[in-house]
């Protein structure tokens, strides 16, 4: 999947050198050659009337008056979404798990194809630095998925210095987006309708959909199967909300997503007394790769046995800390990743023989 993807990308930007170097060769001509060959040009057209465009993001409505030449991200993803749109950011975040350039090896082909050698800053875990970010001269500034949530003191600030694109004010089901909350193709098209990028947008989202799809369809035995994502952090399970991106993949695979009570927010701990609101799902993907005694304690709550994961075989444990990385980017190379990864697990674990090893999955090999 990923080989489709470079390819399609790379011939894209062959198509736009060849325009390059069409032009270069008409600028030598005729001023009347000149004029038919600009007219005759899709891509001139098309640039010509993509800005400006407004924006309607979750913070207000956004205009942005010409193509970006200089965009700086705020969060932890959003980069990997423009490399994937061929659009290379100027700066970008350093990565939470500690990449060069940003981002895990899920998305360096795309940055690479985009031409991205990101400037690297820590973007603060309470506040952003307006000064450091007014530092790399911005004319975009784009926080869909921030480290933290943006005031509306921060938004103005920056706002002063570029357009600052955040989340969309509603997603494409008509609905209030939550944070951290918000759909792949509803982020991507918000992104390229900042970046004049919509045309590459809507082929990847129609990739990405036809790779979901073809899982379902190999897996109609999962329909009604419910899962969740959880993990284990200073000695309490805890799981996310229904509409975190994680549990967004599950959906999109074709499992049963439980909303557990209580969620409404971003994420939920449990108590080891309450663990057993988890005792109905079929299989729970336990994040565990960043916390490596989190496994063991987990299974010694006393209640740990009551959900009955056990007798199903339906514990997914995901250990390997480049999957991790890749499951909560949710970013357009990132999911191909973990589609990959994910689909022998799943597999295993909803198969009904609690028997079956479920094979956790090693970036190593």
């Amino acid at each position: 999947m990923f080989t489709t993807t470079t390819k399609r990308r790379a011939g894209a930007i062959g198509m736009a050198a060849a325009a390059a170097l069409a032009l270069t060769a008409c600028a030598s001509g005729t001023s009347e050659e000149t004029e038919a060959d600009a007219s005759a040009t899709p891509a001139a057209e098309e640039t010509s009337t993509a800005f400006p465009v407004t924006l309607d993001t979750a913070m207000g409505e956004v205009v942005v008056e010409s193509e970006p030449q200089r965009v700086v991200t705020l969060g932890s993803h959003e980069h990997e979404y423009l490399y994937a749109l061929g659009v290379a950011p100027v700066a970008v975040p350093v990565s939470w798990q500690g990449y060069d350039n940003g981002t895990g090896p899920w998305a360096d082909e795309d940055r690479v194809a985009a031409g991205a050698e990101p400037e690297l800053f820590e973007p603060g875990t309470t506040t952003y630095d307006a000064e450091l970010i007014a530092s790399f001269e911005p004319d975009l500034i784009v926080a869909t998925y921030p480290n933290h949530t943006m005031t509306q003191e921060e938004y103005d600030l920056l706002s002063g210095i570029a357009p600052v694109v955040t989340r969309p004010a509603t997603g494409s089901d008509g609905v209030e987006t939550v944070e951290w909350g918000v759909t792949l193709a509803d982020e991507l098209t918000l992104l390229a309708e900042a970046t004049g990028t919509t045309d590459e947008a809507e082929a990847i989202i129609e990739e990405i959909d036809a790779a979901f799809a073809e899982v379902r369809d190999a897996h109609p035995e999962w329909d009604g199967k419910t899962s969740q994502v959880g993990g284990f952090y200073e000695g309490q399970a805890f799981v996310y909300a229904a509409s975190d991106t994680r549990n967004q993949f599950l959906a999109n695979v074709g499992l049963d997503v439980a909303s557990i009570e209580g969620t409404d927010s971003a994420w939920m701990q449990i108590s080891a007394e309450q663990l057993d609101v988890l005792t109905d799902l079929d299989s729970i993907v336990w994040q565990v790769a960043t916390t490596p005694d989190a496994r063991d304690e987990l299974q010694a709550l006393p209640l740990y046995d009551s959900l009955g994961l056990t007798d199903k075989g339906g514990s997914i444990w995901l250990s390997d800390p480049v999957l991790e990385g890749a499951f909560f980017a949710n970013s357009p190379s990132s999911i191909m990743y973990a589609i990959d990864a994910f689909v022998p697990m799943l597999e295993q674990a909803l198969d009904g023989d609690p028997a079956t090893e479920v094979v956790e999955f090693s970036s190593e090999g």
